[in-house]
């Protein structure tokens, strides 16, 4: 009976260390499970361990959502941690099955009652401990002698430590070192925002009366007719576009990391880490530069917990939100994109000497994709989160042409260009998208100018890289900034194609955006509904 229990009680362990790595977001690895479970057999029947693992586990059953959408601990989950209001807290798990919910409370019970009742094995083998310590110490010390020969910015202690392939503690130092990034970071923004534009402006001499950035939210270009895609979702653009520019790559595949580095002067610290230099923004530029600056959300501006985008919008001479002290949520029901355009109106009826820069700040193609909608689904494809997808991005194209319609109104010349902060992959078999940053189309986004002194197309096909796109915004609205770059020291349609692109990753380091995987549009060939 002894032995029967005792190998019960193994069974249990193994399957619960299969269970964890799962919960916690990691690839499942022999080395994971094994470490796990060797740590329940030799540690779980002293109380200070089992309560440790009791409580690391019903962590893990509460996590096991976020990591199914966004793996392991990382900086884009800490950040959505600490800057999302309880509203959009709400929204995301209202985007769970209910099967989710069932399946965590019934973990929660079943890991409390284990962790209570259970009687775990007492294992004495000295042979058995030692492979367990030789396993731990393996990949670790594999990875030192592996770097010993090469020059290496870490040292031996971190290399190793980074190479343990123990759950418990991948999760609480993944933990700790993205909050740990997180708060520097803000901390820095926080400082930053106290100074206003650094870069030295060496002439002004726009050609237009108005310029309006739109910033998209969410799109990856091959959704767009305008590069392709099947469905006509952009009318407007694909024939009133003076430029389609094909090979913009986002710096990152989040809003909070990309739209900084698009907007703002990023600081490359080394070949690994790059922070966005908020002062030196697009605004504060525009603003040393002489003119006045608008800026125009859809997004929302939390009430105490101030957002990176925010902070730039700061230095906007004026600014309007659909959305106050909120960012997203059930308050923001019913706010569409399109709130925008009365103030942008109110804005260009104001006769001003001076030239205009206004920020469009768009909720676009935000998940969840149907709540974004303002009129029907518009296109029909085999899934309702893809329809509502591509009939955003038709949304977006009509309010792109209502704001040239309101300029045009007021006999002014102007320059209108389109962008989008980031892309999304496929998830759920090709039935929805989900922000995911190991994929080149999470940051392949469109790039389309329109000019009211062209009535030319042009077509583009060249990579640029998100980074230090302030410079190319700051050239194309006549400000030559004292900058050696291509963007500064060329005309828009002579940069020169990049390569060796890096993006940031979700532990906000440089990733080389060619060794990222692809991500094919399965609705591309579809035949129209």
């Amino acid at each position: 009976m002894t032995s029967k229990k005792n190998l019960f009680s193994h069974i249990i362990c193994f399957a619960l260390a299969v269970v964890l790595v799962y919960l916690l977001g990691y690839p499942q690895r022999r080395d994971r499970i094994l470490l796990t479970y060797f740590s329940l057999i030799f540690l779980a029947r002293f109380p200070f361990f089992r309560i440790f693992f009791g409580i690391s586990f019903v962590i893990a059953a509460f996590y096991a959502p976020i990591a199914y959408y966004y793996g392991p601990p990382n900086v884009a989950v800490i950040s959505a941690l600490f800057e999302t209001d309880i509203d959009e807290i709400k929204e995301f798990f209202s985007q769970l099955p209910i099967y989710f919910f069932l399946i965590t409370f019934l973990l929660v019970s079943v890991f409390i009652l284990i962790f209570i009742k259970m009687p775990f094995p007492h294992v004495k083998n000295r042979l058995l401990i030692i492979f367990a310590l030789l396993l731990l110490c393996y990949k670790p010390t594999k990875s030192v002698i592996k770097s010993i020969p090469s020059e290496t910015n870490h040292s031996m202690v971190e290399l190793a430590l980074n190479k343990v392939k123990y759950p418990f503690f991948e999760f609480y130092k993944a933990l700790y070192a993205s909050g740990k990034i997180y708060f520097t970071e803000k901390q820095a923004q926080l400082e930053q925002i106290q100074k206003q534009n650094t870069i030295p402006i060496i002439s002004v001499k726009p050609s237009h009366k108005n310029y309006i950035i739109i910033i998209g939210e969410s799109v990856r270009k091959d959704y767009m007719n305008a590069y392709g895609f099947n469905y006509d979702n952009t009318p407007f653009a694909s024939q009133n576009a003076n430029i389609v520019w094909d090979g913009l790559i986002s710096p990152a595949s989040n809003t909070q990391s990309s739209v900084p580095h698009l907007i703002s002067q990023s600081i490359f610290s080394d070949n690994k880490t790059v922070n966005a230099q908020l002062n030196n923004n697009i605004v504060s530029i525009a603003n040393e530069a002489g003119f006045e600056t608008y800026w125009l959300s859809n997004q929302g501006k939390l009430g105490e917990i101030e957002i990176t985008v925010p902070r730039i919008a700061a230095y906007a001479k004026s600014s309007f939100y659909t959305k106050k002290g909120e960012y997203n949520g059930k308050s923001s029901h019913g706010k569409f994109d399109t709130l925008l355009l009365p103030e942008l109106d109110r804005i260009l009826s104001d006769k001003h000497p001076k030239p205009r820069l206004i920020v469009m700040h768009l909720m676009g193609s935000h998940s969840k994709f149907c709540r974004r909608l303002e009129y029907d689904i518009q296109f029909e494809l085999n899934h309702e989160n893809i329809s509502c997808y591509v009939s955003s991005i038709k949304e977006t194209d009509d309010l792109i042409k209502s704001t040239i319609d309101i300029l045009k109104k007021y006999n002014e010349d102007y320059s209108v260009v389109y962008f989008a902060d980031h892309g999304l992959a496929h998830f759920n078999q090709h039935q929805d998208l989900r922000h995911n940053w190991e994929y080149q189309n999470s940051y392949e986004v469109p790039f389309i100018f329109f000019d009211s002194k062209s009535i030319s197309q042009q077509k583009i096909q060249k990579k640029i890289s998100g980074f230090q796109f302030v410079y190319l915004l700051s050239k194309w609205m006549g400000i030559t900034l004292d900058v050696s770059h291509d963007y500064m020291q060329n005309e828009l349609i002579d940069i020169p194609h990049q390569t060796k692109i890096k993006v940031k990753d979700w532990k906000n380091e440089l990733y080389p955006y060619e060794k990222l995987k692809n991500d094919p549009n399965p609705y591309s060939n579809e035949s129209k509904k």
